[in-house]
C-alpha cells in the first residue's frame, strides 16, 4: 500500500481543523488535506482557529505560528486548555530554536518548515493519522 492509499484509509473518517493566514498557501494545503480527511474546517488566523476548534468536534489540529488577531502558539495553548491530548502539527516559514522549544513544550506531533516537501508531510500525516486512530479503537474497548 502507497503512503497516499494509507493516508486516505487513515483520515477518510478523521476532522482535520487547518488554520493558515495567507491565501495562496492555505488554498493549496486545504486542497491537499481535502484529499484525505473526511471533515475540513479551514481557519484564517489564530483567534478564527480557536473559535472552529470550540465549535466542532476536531481529530487533528495543523496551524501556522505567525498569524494575526492570535499567534498559533497562544492558539495551541488554548487548544490544550481545552484537551491537552489533542494532536497538533506546526507549519511555518520560521526555523527559530525558540518556535522549536515553546511549540515541543506544547507536545505538539510534529513540525514541518514551508515550503513543505510533500514526502515529508504526507509522512508526518500517515504517523499522526494512525496515532489517532489507535487512541480512538482504545477508547471504543
Amino acid at each position: 500500500m502507497s503512503i497516499t492509499d494509507e493516508l486516505k484509509e487513515n483520515a477518510k473518517e478523521l476532522t482535520v481543523l487547518y488554520v493558515e493566514d495567507e491565501d495562496d498557501i492555505r488554498s493549496q494545503v486545504s486542497q491537499i488535506l481535502g484529499l484525505f480527511f473526511g471533515t475540513m474546517h479551514v481557519g484564517v488566523n489564530g483567534l478564527n482557529g480557536l473559535e472552529l476548534y470550540k465549535e466542532n468536534e476536531v481529530d487533528l489540529v495543523v496551524t501556522d505560528l505567525t498569524m494575526p488577531k492570535m499567534n498559533g502558539i497562544d492558539m495551541i495553548k488554548n487548544i490544550k486548555e481545552i484537551d491537552s491530548l489533542q494532536h497538533v502539527i506546526v507549519l511555518t516559514a520560521h526555523n527559530s530554536s525558540d518556535n522549536l522549544i515553546e511549540t515541543m513544550d506544547l507536545q505538539i506531533d510534529g513540525f514541518l518548515l514551508k515550503p513543505m516537501k510533500m514526502d515529508k508531510m504526507l509522512s508526518l500525516l500517515t504517523k499522526v493519522t494512525n496515532t489517532i486512530n489507535l487512541e480512538k479503537k482504545e477508547e471504543k474497548k
